[in-house]
């Protein structure tokens, strides 16, 4: 299937006289911005040869992107550069923990016991496997970017203003000064409502506190002794990275070490609208890779919970459903503990997210609830 002309019009104001673009969305494109440029991935890397930071923002329950961001990892590390892989999907203070694995010291069952992966990240752990296990294969180091995600939770219930001094003397120098970013996050508020953050300014707040935690994890390393010479390959969502927005701002302003950025994209009819943003003073990145669509079958169904574990009693307990969700349609309410999902036993979040990966279109999935001290039983069908 062609896709035609779409960057002049989607692209970003700033981008004028480029030529049309034939996409097959069965193959991937990877296109140098502004010009828009068509690239080989080779080509790709001799752009980012001389390059101190890149950041490759991704989709995170998109497995294409990771092979891409584990075939970045190997092509740097063969071209002589010495990697090191910095990662939203982990905390600061899990650092040891990191090292650690680096060292090849924990199996993958310690590791993610250590790192509590199912209540601190929570995404299928397969998406990430090969990258984690390339890393410790090769000894290359491993930073952990993120603040502790209780603090920002609480930035998006009650705003910075809120939080006691013992919280505030944790928060890093936070620049909440910027229009277009504003207005960019404001574009996707809509789809994170029914989530934690009550109204815009208190998601801004907690948004802008995420991005300048990890730029300023990330300006520590880079300004270090140990981090001299060294390639930084930063994995995260690509909305801490578009328009250069978010993380790449923030650790400029603290190094002023150039950098770029790649962001991946899954091909869809209205891609335009995620690439786009006329408020934007830069495109979306250096780089945009755009990736076929995925099957259905090889992705998560979204049944729009958002969940709880707990250790005493062992179990798994719905937090909060969203508004609109399947989860919603079906009947399933905030309280409510999951026991089995198709006859399995639900002890832990891994345990969930097994049960459902991988299930296809029309598939019903049978939940028995505990609700009041009583066992349910509901049927959710898969769009």
């Amino acid at each position: 299937m062609a896709f035609l002309v779409w960057i002049e019009e989607s692209l970003s104001s700033r981008m004028t006289s480029i030529p049309p673009v034939h996409f097959d969305r069965t193959k991937e494109l990877i296109l140098k911005l502004p010009e828009g440029e068509s690239l080989s991935f080779r080509e790709l890397l001799d752009h980012l040869e001389k390059v101190r930071v890149i950041f490759v923002g991704e989709t995170h329950d998109q497995m294409e992107h990771h092979r891409i961001q584990l075939r970045m990892i190997q092509s740097l590390v063969e071209r002589g550069h010495r990697v090191v892989v910095a990662m939203e999907m982990f905390e600061k203070h899990q650092q040891p923990i990191l090292d650690r694995w680096s060292q090849g010291l924990l199996s993958e069952e310690e590791f993610l016991k250590e790192v509590k992966w199912e209540t601190t990240w929570g995404m299928d752990f397969q998406l990430y496997r090969d990258i984690l296990n390339e890393i410790k294969y090769r000894g290359l180091r491993l930073l952990g970017l993120n603040l502790e995600r209780e603090l920002i939770r609480k930035v998006a219930q009650k705003g910075l203003e809120a939080l006691p001094l013992s919280d505030r003397e944790k928060l890093p120098s936070i620049d909440l000064k910027e229009p277009a970013y504003r207005s960019y996050l404001r574009s996707i508020f809509q789809e994170h409502q029914e989530g934690v953050a009550k109204d815009f300014e208190k998601f801004f707040q907690a948004q802008v506190l995420w991005d300048e935690a990890m730029a300023e994890t990330l300006s520590q390393h880079l300004r270090s002794s140990e981090g001299k010479d060294k390639t930084f390959l930063i994995l995260t969502g690509s909305g801490h990275v578009a328009f250069h927005f978010g993380i790449p701002s923030r650790v400029y302003r603290r190094t002023s070490i150039p950098y770029q950025i790649v962001v991946l994209k899954e091909w869809k009819k209205e891609i335009h609208r995620e690439i786009s943003l006329s408020e934007a003073p830069n495109p979306i990145a250096h780089f945009l890779w755009i990736t076929p669509p995925s099957s259905l079958e090889r992705r998560k169904p979204k049944l729009g919970i958002i969940l709880k574990e707990k250790e005493e009693p062992q179990g798994v307990w719905i937090e909060r459903v969203l508004s609109q969700s399947l989860a919603e349609k079906a009947g399933l309410l905030p309280e409510d503990q999951i026991l089995l999902i198709d006859g399995k036993e639900i002890k832990s979040l891994k345990d969930l997210h097994e049960s459902v990966a991988g299930k296809g279109s029309g598939t019903t999935l049978i939940f028995i609830l505990l609700r009041e001290g009583k066992r349910k039983e509901i049927k959710i069908t898969l769009p």
